[in-house]
C-alpha cells in the first residue's frame, strides 16, 4: 500500500509541475502533447523507481529482522543449555555431598595439601 501511495505522489507531483508549463508554453499543441507524453513517461519511471526502492528497503528490513530473530533464538538456546548444565552440575555435586556424608569417601573432595 505504501508503494502505491508513493507512486501516486510521484505522478501527482509530475502533473503539478507539467500542467502550469503547458498552459504558459507557446509551443504548438502537438509539441505540447509530445512534451506531456514524455513528462508522463518520466513521471512513471520515477514512480516505478520509488516503488522499487521501497520494495528493496522493505526486503532488506525483513531480512535483517529474520537474521536478528535467528541470532536471538541461537543466543536463547545457548543460555538455556548453560543453565541446564549448571543445574545438572549442581545436582551431581549435591548427590556427591550426600554420598560423602553417608560414608562413601570416593565422593568426598580430597583434602588440600598442606603448605610447609
Amino acid at each position: 500500500m505504501r508503494n502505491k501511495t508513493l507512486a501516486q505522489l510521484g505522478l501527482a507531483m509530475a502533473v503539478m509541475m507539467v500542467a502550469p508549463m503547458a498552459a504558459i508554453a507557446q509551443d504548438s499543441p502537438e509539441v505540447q502533447a509530445e512534451r506531456m507524453a514524455l513528462n508522463g513517461a518520466e513521471a512513471k519511471k520515477a514512480a516505478d523507481q520509488i516503488a522499487a526502492n521501497q520494495k528493496a528497503f522493505d526486503d532488506k528490513q525483513a531480512a535483517n529482522e529474520a537474521a536478528y530473530r535467528a541470532a536471538l533464538a541461537a543466543h536463547d538456546a545457548e543460555v538455556a543449555a548453560i543453565k541446564q548444565k549448571a543445574a545438572d552440575d549442581q545436582a551431581k555435586w549435591e548427590a556427591a555431598v550426600i554420598a560423602c556424608q553417608n560414608g562413601d569417601r570416593s565422593f568426598c573432595a580430597p583434602m588440600p595439601a598442606r603448605m610447609n
